[in-house]
């Protein structure tokens, strides 16, 4: 109820911020684009080639976990990239003034924050870490450049709260909130705590993770996970996305595709071990499929 009342001096309107003067009706490699559905892969992925993974995707949008991606030989053309700051070591000057360059460039448009700084084995950081390092990026970088909050391993953690408070007590710019959803496998879940947070900060939101996932699997043997590609396929998927993309809540979202390792996720992959899409890649690649998608100059796709 608190988060409430410091948000209540500003009207929603007010609070929700659209598509910045650069975007597009397109995704081009000087427009942002306005569908919302993208991925996430990191350059080390260990699930085929991660841009070619974005091109048989057909994404619109694609984030990398850092700071790295349209400055790669190997990114994909005409998919916008954007970048994130993970953690602590990430904000430095010499980052924010790159950020600041691809910005001009008309490269980049949007900022993701931290990476579930509320876990040690991610971003690990104390909310009091998280504003200082916050208040570097809200100050320096520029202020055409839309921030979306650091995501933390659930929506409504406490830690999530109590950094909200600082930013509005210090007056820090957010312009969307990141989430990250694996709770179960009811869709009906994953659509109310959209409209929760929502509800909560007025603020658009940015699904940057989610996929359903079977916290009863054992750790390293996905034979274990009892959610089946095919149920998924079948009753999860389709209306998840449906809802998202039809919810004026929802900005952008991003399937998080794991690996075979991850033994709760692993059905739920959108790219096999091999770089093929599952059934499931197959269905998301549909969803306002980005077909402009194609490979950096001098590169051909994997067989």
């Amino acid at each position: 109820m608190c988060i409430l009342t410091l948000f209540s001096a500003c009207t929603k309107d007010q609070m929700i911020t659209d598509l910045t003067d650069e975007d597009g009706t397109a995704t081009s490699s000087n427009k942002a684009t306005i569908y919302k559905r993208g991925c996430g892969f990191s350059l080390g992925t260990s699930t085929g080639q991660w841009w070619a993974n974005i091109i048989n995707l057909k994404a619109n949008w694609y984030y990398t976990w850092g700071l790295t991606g349209c400055q790669d030989p190997y990114a994909p053309q005409n998919v916008e990239f954007v970048p994130m700051f993970w953690g602590h070591t990430n904000v430095t000057q010499s980052n924010i003034d790159m950020v600041n360059d691809l910005y001009r460039q008309k490269k980049i448009f949007y900022v993701l924050g931290f990476n579930e700084p509320d876990l040690s084995s991610e971003g690990n950081m104390t909310v009091e870490q998280a504003l200082e390092d916050w208040k570097k990026l809200s100050d320096g970088l520029d202020p055409g450049i839309k921030l979306v909050s650091p995501a933390v391993s659930w929506p409504g953690a406490a830690w999530f709260n109590d950094f909200m408070k600082g930013v509005q007590s210090q007056n820090l710019r957010m312009d969307y909130i990141a989430l990250h959803i694996y709770m179960g496998q009811s869709p009906k879940t994953y659509s109310d705590q959209v409209k929760k947070i929502f509800s909560t900060y007025g603020k658009k939101i940015w699904i940057t993770e989610f996929a359903p996932r079977d916290d009863s699997a054992t750790s390293g043997k996905p034979e274990t996970n009892k959610v089946s590609e095919e149920w998924i396929r079948n009753n999860f998927i389709e209306p998840v996305l449906t809802d998202y993309e039809n919810m004026d809540e929802v900005f952008r979202y991003a399937w998080f595709s794991g690996s075979p390792t991850m033994a709760g996720l692993w059905t739920s992959m959108l790219v096999d071990k091999d770089g093929k899409l599952t059934s499931l890649g197959d269905y998301y690649a549909t969803i306002h499929p980005n077909d402009d998608a194609a490979p950096a100059n001098g590169m051909t796709m994997p067989q």
